[in-house]
């Protein structure tokens, strides 16, 4: 359990990776939050929740997707709840992430989030020093916008 502050509560959160069995919840959450992508099956999720109303029932209030390439992962679609964000919530399931994860994590985060990333251990890569597969891959997502980063976690 962790504890995040806002002046107005006090949240309990669990962290936890997620297998298939729990992706169409993911999936759920990631609507509400207006994103098109689905946890699939390669993929590692992992998730923050609270308890919701039902108290044996915890609620999705953040996630994100990992996948794995060779010896690395490309970090995929954070998303915290809106109302939520501010909270600390998206760094202590980085955290949680980087703790699971032994391995470089890839991103194409957008510039408005480099401090975000910064803070949480990652740093401004050149496209010239990702593997082949994900420079090929941030070609696509460069094209779509140009405020797109590449960071690393090593």
């Amino acid at each position: 359990m962790s504890k995040s502050n806002n002046s107005d509560f006090i949240l309990e959160l669990e962290f936890k990776e997620w297998g298939e069995t729990n992706f169409r919840a993911v999936n759920k959450f990631y609507k509400s939050q207006g994103h098109k992508g689905n946890a699939s099956g390669d993929e590692r999720v992992f998730v923050a929740l609270k308890s919701s109303e039902d108290p044996h029932q915890l609620k999705v209030i953040a996630a994100v997707r990992l996948v794995r390439y060779q010896d690395y992962y490309w970090l995929r679609s954070l998303y915290v709840e809106k109302k939520l964000q501010g909270n600390n919530i998206g760094s202590q399931l980085l955290s949680f992430v980087s703790q699971n994860i032994q391995q470089a994590i890839h991103c194409f985060p957008y510039t408005h989030l480099q401090q975000f990333y910064k803070h949480n251990g990652y740093s401004l890569t050149s496209l010239n020093d990702l593997p082949h597969a994900l420079q090929q891959l941030y070609g696509r997502y460069s094209t779509k916008s140009d405020r797109v980063l590449v960071m690393s976690h090593i």
